[in-house]
């Protein structure tokens, strides 16, 4: 999960750049899922929900060329801040809750 906070009057284009990071990162094979938002009260806030199969598949996202080039080289510099957290989803035994644990 991934909380950015673009500067002052840049949502617009922080919004247009994350739809076509998110249709690339869609097409990596380990992505299970990706999907971001935007604040209805602050345009320039999202947060980035993604699932991978395994740490390899984040690793791999975070080396991908699209995400060198649209995230850390062109959406990052136009952030205020970035927050992101991992965590390991294990399954859970039928009947019982999956746990996560804090990568």
């Amino acid at each position: 999960m991934a909380h950015y906070h673009a500067k002052p009057g840049l949502g617009d284009q922080v919004c247009a750049l994350l739809g076509e990071l998110t249709a690339a990162t869609r097409e990596e094979p380990a992505n299970l899922s990706y999907d971001f938002f935007r604040s209805p009260q602050d345009p320039d806030r999202f947060v980035i929900l993604e699932q991978y199969t395994d740490a390899a598949g984040l690793d791999a996202h975070r080396a991908s060329e699209h995400f060198q080039r649209l995230g850390f080289g062109t959406i990052i510099p136009m952030l205020v801040s970035r927050a992101v957290t991992s965590a390991m989803v294990h399954p859970a035994e039928p009947g019982q809750p999956a746990h996560a644990v804090s990568r």
